[in-house]
């Protein structure tokens, strides 16, 4: 299986201008990918829409046909365009090629902050059949601006990967209708933004909770490559850095997998990692 996840930033690049349609074709350009994660897509929104380009949930269902998309949002406002029906958003997008068996839009939590930037955030959370059954791939953008809200956000995902072990652990009954039983993941995959390095205490609750690194599932000695900040000096004025992961529960613990980040394009002030796993 084969996975990108990227921080897209609305088509913005750090200098060649905006043009999400521009992203989506590199995006093709680097093959098939079984699930494809993207962070900060915009709809409706003249901040981050250049014209001809409002809607960027159309635009990458007009790109790839042959998936079905899931989109989140953390809010949905009115429009200032003259369609009643549009609605100005901004969140992630999960695009699925396999066979898509549930999906949730989880809002994450939003402590105030007082003083402080904040905007409303979500995790998409995708469950997809594979070979190891029911797979979970969860897709999200956490909190930049205020610590404490990064850390809020971080505990409630443990918190769901925490109920899917114990829900394995104590099943429930079964029912008709909507108390089906369901389909509970044999294994979970966090990819995403998660606005924090390696040398974080956000980092450190991780591993303590038992997921597992993709970047140090091989080796723990492998350096954690430059995901942001590689081209845009401005936005990142301490440099390239590390902030984009996918993160593995420990039913992967003994897989063999490949991961790494393509240096190569500087369409957003991010760089797309790839994962690749055996299931």
């Amino acid at each position: 299986m084969r996975l990108l996840s990227w921080n897209v930033q609305y088509g913005k690049s750090p200098n060649k201008g905006s043009d999400f349609t521009r992203t989506l074709d590199y995006i093709k350009s680097l093959g098939e990918f079984d699930v494809i994660c993207l962070q900060e897509l915009a709809r409706h929104m003249p901040n981050y829409c250049t014209l001809g380009q409002a809607d960027q949930l159309q635009l990458s269902q007009q790109s790839f046909p042959g998936y079905r998309l899931i989109w989140g949002s953390g809010f949905s406002w009115p429009s200032t365009s003259d369609n009643r029906f549009d609605r100005q958003e901004f969140g992630n997008l999960t695009l699925i090629k396999n066979d898509l068996l549930d999906y949730k839009v989880h809002q994450l939590p939003q402590p105030a902050v007082p003083g402080k930037l904040q905007m409303p955030r979500v995790a998409i959370d995708t469950c997809i059949d594979s070979s190891i059954g029911p797979l979970s791939i969860i897709n999200t953008h956490l909190a930049f601006h205020d610590r404490n809200e990064t850390q809020l956000q971080i505990e409630h995902l443990t918190r769901l990967e925490q109920e899917r072990f114990a829900q394995h652990q104590s099943p429930k009954a079964a029912g008709p209708g909507c108390f089906h039983t369901g389909y509970l993941a044999s294994a979970r995959i966090l990819s995403g933004d998660l606005n924090f390095d390696p040398e974080s205490i956000h980092y450190q609750y991780q591993k303590d909770h038992g997921w597992i690194d993709a970047w140090q599932h091989n080796s723990l000695d492998q350096p954690h490559p430059t995901t942001c900040g590689l081209f845009d000096a401005v936005q990142w004025p301490q440099g390239g850095h590390c902030r984009d992961y996918f993160w593995l529960s420990h039913d992967f613990a003994s897989f063999e997998i490949n991961v790494n980040a393509d240096s190569t394009t500087s369409l957003s002030d991010h760089q797309p990692i790839i994962l690749e796993i055996d299931v």
